[in-house]
């Protein structure tokens, strides 16, 4: 299914709803406010929409994740322009079970704050993650603690001792480097305690751009990362998928891709014990970019994959692990 109008409507994320159906947040310009704005669409099982509703002022205004309130509404987070007290800050919104706002919260300074992860906590509040930023929340979404880091999270998840990995990029500035075009990204995993201290955090660095975009926590007590480097591989960008122990050591990794760039946005973990990835290729498929679906077993080896889209651009940000055994792509 496709949702949007005859501007750019671009999907984030996506959840399986309590019913069976779904939830997507992302930003649209067709709808809304003036420039982007927050849309939340809910669909049913089939994924024939059931209602959407924006939510945004006049600035750009961003969303990038969601989840089902134990309530049956929904909390979502990202950043926006139209309030605040900075060009950009960590917008949090929650709805009701159709949207509707109940309360919303912004947090960050005068710089630029975007918030790209969203997690609910075991007392009920939520924890929000970005652009060096991390922020807990009540349940009503009064602040309790923020932590700043050097780097940038792109997936934030709740440990199972109750404190908080995070996986994005940093950029180390290599000795005698003055040409800004040549400073690499890497891949950056941290681990935390329950108010945020960092306990330990590790950096995979090669020598090209490496960015890390999902985490999920391992049975073993250690992670995964799904990312894409461009530092080896087949050519350009490559999906890439490091499997690490309980500190952040590397057991094993794996690429994937072929000549051209194949970018990887979302991980999940399969009840095989492997693991699914999703991005774009455009190596594959039948256009500019495809949607692109890889399955691995347990060490990463792939198993299959699957590319969705036509002759244009379609870029796939989220993936999750369906109640049926399936996968859904937004």
């Amino acid at each position: 299914e496709t949702y949007g109008g005859t501007r750019n409507d671009v999907a984030s994320s996506l959840v399986e709803t309590s019913d069976g159906g779904y939830a997507i947040i992302g930003y649209t310009e067709s709808f809304g406010a003036i420039e982007y704005d927050f849309l939340l669409v809910k669909t049913d099982a089939d994924g024939y929409i059931e209602w959407n509703q924006t939510y945004g002022g006049t600035e750009l205004d961003f969303g990038f994740s969601v989840v089902e309130a134990s309530d049956g509404g929904y909390v979502i987070a990202g950043s926006t322009g139209s309030f605040g007290a900075g060009n950009q800050d960590f917008w949090l919104i929650k709805t009701d079970g159709t949207g509707n706002v109940e309360w919303n919260r912004t947090y960050g300074g005068s710089e630029y704050e975007f918030a790209y992860s969203l997690v609910e906590t075991s007392d009920g509040g939520y924890a929000i993650a970005g652009s060096s930023l991390l922020v807990k929340t009540d349940a009503s979404g009064n602040m309790e603690w923020n932590q700043t880091y050097a780097g940038s999270t792109n997936s934030l998840i709740v440990t199972s001792d109750g404190g908080y990995a995070l996986v994005g990029d940093i950029i180390i500035i290599p000795e005698g480097c003055v040409d800004p075009r040549h400073i690499p990204y890497d891949c950056w995993l941290v681990k935390t305690d329950a108010s945020g201290n960092v306990e330990w955090n590790q950096t995979y660095a090669e020598i090209d751009h490496d960015r890390a975009w999902s985490l999920v926590e391992t049975a073993d007590g250690g992670y995964a990362i799904g990312g894409s480097t461009s530092s080896f591989g087949a050519g350009g960008y490559d999906f890439w998928l490091i499997k690490t122990d309980n500190y952040g050591n590397v057991e094993w990794n794996q690429t994937y891709g072929g000549a051209e760039d194949d970018f990887a946005h979302s991980l999940v973990k399969t009840p095989d014990g492997g693991y699914a990835l999703t991005g774009y290729t455009k190596s594959f498929g039948a256009g500019d970019r495809d949607f692109w679906l890889i399955k691995t077993d347990e060490v990463g080896n792939m198993e299959w994959n699957q590319t969705y889209g036509g002759t244009e651009e379609e870029i796939a940000n989220s993936l999750i692990a369906t109640s049926d055994g399936g996968y859904a792509i937004a």
